[in-house]
């Protein structure tokens, strides 16, 4: 059963496999974000915005 922090999971999860595309910022955001998760709570639409663009930059060929 999937729930609906699955697909940030992954997403973070990608972000995290390729670190060394990301600032240090990024993986402070990636971090964060985990442990929010971890936690149960829901991330913002701003934040959703912001890991869309991390894991674009993240898996982005080149």
């Amino acid at each position: 059963m999937t729930t609906w922090a699955d697909e940030y999971v992954t997403l973070l999860e990608d972000c995290e496999r390729r670190s060394e595309k990301l600032t240090d910022w990024e993986l402070g955001f990636v971090d964060s974000l985990q442990r929010q998760l971890a936690d149960g709570r829901r991330p913002t639409t701003k934040q959703i915005e912001t890991l869309d663009r991390v894991w674009e930059k993240a898996t982005a060929r080149g």
